[in-house]
């Protein structure tokens, strides 16, 4: 055989393999439009639904290629390696490659190579660690993206499913990032575009944003398990007037995920699966007053728990079907309080995280209809008050065997935060 009908042969052969993969992004795609599965952080190995839903929207079992970016990690290849066995060997996808682009190889985001790796994939996985390493892995010096996240933003627009996980979550946002911080130091202080080593605990953001890869929202993980709800209602408010500023956020809990279909179109809608919950905090209609430190009134939260729906164009929730009203059905005469408002949750409590242990027994109680919370630190303490009084909200219930299990969701609970 000449080698010029060999060469004939290969290219045929490539080229079919090449139509293959896209054949499948395109058929997705007519499913999903530009999708995402966007995970709080520390899923559990055997929570199927989270990854036979990556590996479903990136094609099925057999079929599925997922390229592993492991930017994030301090030890990319360590990464890869759990991944790389969570998606072939637990969970039928055909592949998992590794891409290899991270802090200490930012050249490879123009090498041919990896762009035409990045061209064979039906789905991306971003793993955890610091979302500033993404950015900076990712982004060229100047904001603008690099080839390598040009030919990934390329594939999600045919259909390739983009997946992270906690930091790999956080970077998505086309809006500010949220880097670091603790939300009482961000209520008292503020947030900061610079870290500074005799505060760590600051609230930090990237102006310039993250990947771009999801539209319109803030993003955050390990929501409810750190507390995280006040450093995102400040960030918001900071930032509302920037140019990559938000009224809206989402903060994704652990062992759970926001599925976002259609993103970026009047059609783009969310769900939640796994086994927590996600919130949406909204301060479109906010204001603050004058305060030696900060004060917010008029902040609305939804809590979204497995099988409920969001609208993201126009953020109207549909709950589960198997989730009914709590209005008439409360097990509780009375809602709860907290002196640890933004707790770290225990892992070993039976327990929910203790902002949202709070904010469910206003629904969940037959005489009160407002509750509130302290933070622990003083100097300043600040109190959390929640309030269903005078404006529309519900809550549902899905009903466990254990009452401490119930799937409790929400909308528009009223949040307002001030000096104590």
């Amino acid at each position: 055989m000449s080698v010029c009908l060999s060469l004939l042969l290969l290219l045929v052969q490539f080229s079919s393999i090449v139509c293959f993969v896209f054949d499948d992004v395109l058929h997705q795609y007519a499913t999903y439009g530009q999708s995402l599965v966007l995970i709080g952080g520390n899923q559990a190995d055997d929570n199927a639904e989270i990854y036979n839903t990556i590996v479903q929207m990136a094609g099925g079992t057999g079929v599925a290629k997922i390229g592993l970016i492991h930017a994030a990690s301090a030890d990319p290849q360590d990464s890869f390696n759990f991944y790389h066995d969570i998606f072939v060997n637990r969970y039928g996808a055909s592949e998992a490659n590794f891409i290899p682009i991270d802090v200490n190889h930012t050249s490879a985001n123009s090498d041919p190579n990896v762009i035409q790796l990045i061209r064979r994939q039906t789905g991306f996985f971003f793993g955890g660690g610091d979302q500033h390493r993404v950015t900076q892995s990712l982004l060229l010096p100047d904001g603008s993206p690099s080839p390598a996240l040009v030919a990934i933003r390329e594939m999600k627009r045919k259909g390739a499913v983009i997946a992270g996980t906690s930091a790999g979550t956080t970077c998505q946002t086309d809006r500010v990032m949220i880097m670091d911080g603790v939300s009482w130091d961000a209520l008292k202080d503020g947030a900061h575009e610079t870290e500074n080593s005799e505060h760590p605990d600051d609230l930090i953001y990237q102006r310039i944003g993250g990947i771009g890869l999801f539209h319109g929202y803030i993003m955050d993980s390990h929501f409810s398990q750190r507390g995280r709800q006040g450093r995102m209602i400040r960030l918001l408010w900071d930032t509302r007037k920037q140019s990559l500023g938000s009224n809206f956020a989402f903060g994704v809990d652990e062992d759970t995920a926001l599925v976002v279909t259609h993103d970026g179109t009047n059609q783009a809608s969310g769900k939640v699966i796994g086994s927590s919950g996600v919130t949406l905090l909204d301060i479109s209609k906010a204001t603050s007053t004058s305060s030696r430190y900060f004060s917010i009134r008029g902040v609305s939260a939804s809590y979204l728990t497995n099988g409920d729906q969001i609208n993201l164009h126009t953020r109207a929730i549909t709950t589960a079907p198997n989730k009914t009203s709590l209005a008439g059905h409360e097990m509780y005469a009375h809602a709860l309080t907290s002196t640890d408002i933004f707790a770290h949750w225990d892992s070993d409590s039976d327990q929910k995280p203790e902002f949202v242990r709070v904010a469910t027994s206003i629904y969940d109680n037959r005489n009160e209809q407002f509750t509130y919370g302290t933070t622990n630190e003083t100097n300043p303490r600040f109190n959390v008050t929640m309030s269903v009084i005078g404006h529309d909200s519900v809550g549902w219930v899905e009903r466990k065997p254990s009452h401490k299990n119930d799937l409790i969701s929400f909308a528009n609970l009223e949040i307002s935060i001030d000096e104590a």
